[in-house]
């Protein structure tokens, strides 16, 4: 098994989270956003979350606004990690992953006929 990676975030020199899972099918999503909008609403924001593919949820670690100043950092990190702060059920349920998985596997082999042995 290959180790697990997660992110140790900081913010402003404060450790936020050591977001990750122990696990084989996950996703993890560090990300910040800067939007403006033609109506004048603004977001800056950070936000910390992911999937739990093993059990099929969403998983959410941390999320603050962010001003002009903030210093953010993200380090890629090994175990241990933070536990989310809260997991909710996907609406995609598992046979639509598989599905999914699986188009997109006959779309590549078509693409790539050429090219596979």
């Amino acid at each position: 098994m290959d180790k697990k990676l997660g992110l140790k975030i900081k913010v402003n020199g404060n450790l936020v989270t050591n977001a990750g899972l122990d696990k084989d099918d996950y996703v993890l999503i560090g990300n910040i956003t800067f939007a403006e909008r033609n109506n004048g609403s603004k977001d800056f924001t950070l936000n910390v979350s992911g999937m739990d593919g093993d059990q099929n949820e969403n998983v959410y670690w941390y999320g603050t606004e962010l001003k002009e100043g903030d210093t953010i950092s993200f380090e890629v990190i090994e175990p241990p990690f933070d536990d989310p702060k809260t997991r909710t059920k996907s609406d995609i349920d598992q046979e639509a992953r598989i599905k999914s998985k699986l188009e997109h596997y006959h779309l590549l082999k078509a693409k790539l006929k050429d090219h596979i042995k």
